[in-house]
């Protein structure tokens, strides 16, 4: 037996208690795909129920549309129908990996209208819990804010949680790099011009791995001596590798081409005889495979007996070594292909020891001087009277 609440006003819903003695709101939502839609709540007081209802209610006025929607549902949904339009293949991979690596399995059970900040500091606890770094958890919380961004943005939520919840802090570090001499030895160790070229590219030009290998003859003007940067090659699970447009517009660059490493390119210009449209090709012709790349760099490094540097730490090295020469970051950004110039400064610029203490002995050296001529102090034994007061 089911016993009706009385008369309601269209869109109310409907509330009404059952033969158990439970109430139940329910509200019709019609037909959809030939079906009859209804959302629907229970609770054991006609209060709580209408209590309940009213929110279900507002929700769905809100925009809320499916309010018993789970997490792992909006982030398919998300992954396959919003993002392939907004960015590349290889990123599309990293945020599904890492999603469905820490987020699903710890909150995806969950109905998008009861996250909480809580529940977002859940996943943090269990990748710490696994011993995964704070930089992995802050890239994961990024990318999970990312998507209930746009969830909230289309009326799915009323709030990302995520934006509500303090984010891991950011402990990344710049690369290592290798000083001037590393470099010159780096140079001096390549066996052939393909692999001096290659290395000139890496540590003098500071073009990303992607973009050299997405180089093509084509792209070096060797009469106003430019080299034009419009693609990058990069290997995605499943699909191999994949040539794509720059991630920005100022990675989308012509870069003056130095005399010296203009020569370089020249001399293995020359010596190429496989035909083939790259300037670094593969054994099929077509662009090296990242693998192969990274392993030259990496038995260079051995060969010249210098510290093991990531790949990517060539641009760092290029970077600090502009830097040391007195070039200004925006300068030194616009070479490397980025459009923030803090972008730059925080990953790619840091100073060797050696550039801090040339720093500090000409700073102390100009405040000490000029303390000296106006002290009124008389000098201290083992201070030198033309200099001021001896510093301990």
């Amino acid at each position: 037996m089911v016993k009706q609440s009385g008369r309601r006003g269209r869109g109310d819903g409907s509330l009404f208690q059952e033969a158990s003695g439970r109430w139940i709101g329910m509200i019709d939502l019609g037909y959809r795909d030939g079906k009859r839609k209804r959302k629907k709540v229970s609770a054991a007081t006609r209060a709580e129920c209408r209590r309940k209802l009213k929110e279900l209610i507002r929700s769905m006025e809100e925009g809320v549309i499916d309010a018993d929607s789970k997490l792992s549902d909006w982030i398919e949904y998300w992954l396959t129908e919003i993002c392939p339009q907004r960015v590349g293949a290889k990123t599309l991979y990293n945020y599904r990996r890492l999603l469905y690596l820490h987020v699903v399995p710890t909150i995806g059970s969950l109905k998008m209208k009861s996250l909480t900040p809580e529940s977002i500091r859940s996943v943090h606890k269990r990748m710490r819990d696994q011993g995964l770094s704070e930089s992995t958890i802050r890239t994961t919380h990024v990318i999970l804010s990312r998507c209930l961004k746009v969830a909230e943005r289309e009326d799915r939520i009323r709030r990302n949680v995520a934006e509500q919840t303090d984010a891991p802090s950011n402990t990344s570090t710049p690369a290592r790099v290798l000083s001037v001499d590393q470099a010159v030895k780096v140079l001096a160790s390549a066996t052939d011009e393909r692999e001096l070229a290659r290395l000139t590219c890496a540590l003098v030009l500071g073009i990303r791995q992607g973009e050299a290998l997405a180089l093509k003859w084509d792209d070096i003007d060797f009469v106003n001596e430019t080299l034009r940067i419009d693609e990058s090659v990069g290997r995605v699970p499943g699909q191999g590798l994949v040539t794509k447009p720059p991630k920005t517009a100022a990675g989308n660059r012509t870069i003056p081409l130095p005399r010296s490493v203009a020569a370089t390119l020249k001399d293995w210009a020359t010596c190429s005889t496989d035909g083939s449209a790259y300037v670094f090709p593969g054994v099929s012709g077509g662009p090296e495979a990242p693998e192969r790349d990274r392993k030259v760099w990496i038995t260079a490094l051995a060969r010249a007996e210098v510290p093991r540097v990531k790949l990517h730490g060539a641009r760092g090295t290029s970077a600090s070594l502009l830097l040391e020469m007195g070039v200004s970051e925006r300068v030194i950004a616009d070479i490397l292909g980025h459009a923030n110039v803090r972008v730059t400064m925080r990953h790619y610029l840091h100073s060797s020891e050696e550039q801090r203490a040339n720093a500090l002995d000409k700073l102390a050296d100009r405040l000490v001087g000029l303390s000296g001529e106006f002290s009124t102090l008389p000098p201290t034994e083992g201070s030198d009277q033309r200099t001021g007061p001896a510093v301990v």
